[in-house]
């Protein structure tokens, strides 16, 4: 009984897996450009239905239908969202992807999870810019400090102390891939929780950014 169950679902479910459309995997790289870079776009498929269609919000030269597995390239010139689609027998699949064109010049808050500990204590957080996410012209101008307490930034073996509500152009010219990391020490008279809820658990930094060659 159990073997007859088990190729009667085999049968039930075969066709409904074959009439569904599959996105694989679907990239666009990198997400944030200056104007007049290249992104790559990759995709994998599978499908009954016929080949898949590649679309671009403003349209772009080179979109429209495309094979189960490919890469193209554009250079949009604004910012670009990419929406792939595979029809299905019984069911489409859709991805979508937006681009970033970056301004001449702009401004980001970026910052994570506060934690506290190490010796002397400080409240710390890290965050990651991927290769993928940016482009390598995307560099650092002038970083703020929103706190009315130290801050310390760290990237790329350069370590820098903004003081409470001020500036720092020490970073300038700096890519913006990497890590970075933004501490501020514990005062004598605070504990870890006062520190961390004195920062709302967080720490957030302001960062001046441009493209340059």
């Amino acid at each position: 009984m159990p073997d007859r169950f088990a190729v009667w679902m085999t049968l039930v479910m075969t066709p409904l897996i074959l009439g569904c459309a599959q996105i694989k995997s679907f990239t666009v790289v990198p997400s944030t450009i200056c104007p007049g870079e290249t992104v790559r776009v990759d995709w994998l498929t599978s499908g009954d239905a016929g080949n898949g269609t590649l679309d671009s919000v403003p349209v772009l030269a080179g979109a429209g239908e495309v094979p189960e597995e490919g890469s193209r390239f554009f250079t949009p010139a604004q910012s670009t969202r990419f929406i792939l689609k595979v029809p299905g027998v019984l069911k489409n699949a859709q991805r979508e992807w937006d681009v970033q064109v970056a301004p001449e010049q702009s401004s980001r808050l970026l910052g994570g999870i506060a934690q506290c500990g190490g010796e002397p204590q400080s409240v710390s957080a890290s965050f990651t810019i991927q290769r993928e996410d940016s482009s390598t012209r995307i560099r650092a101008i002038l970083i703020t400090n929103s706190y009315p307490r130290l801050l310390s930034i760290s990237k790329d073996g350069m370590e820098i102390d903004i003081p409470p509500n001020g500036t720092t152009d020490g970073f300038k010219n700096v890519s913006m891939i990497g890590t970075w990391i933004v501490r501020s020490p514990v005062g004598p008279d605070e504990a870890c929780d006062n520190a961390l809820q004195a920062v709302a658990r967080r720490l957030i930094i302001k960062i001046q950014m441009a493209c340059k060659e």
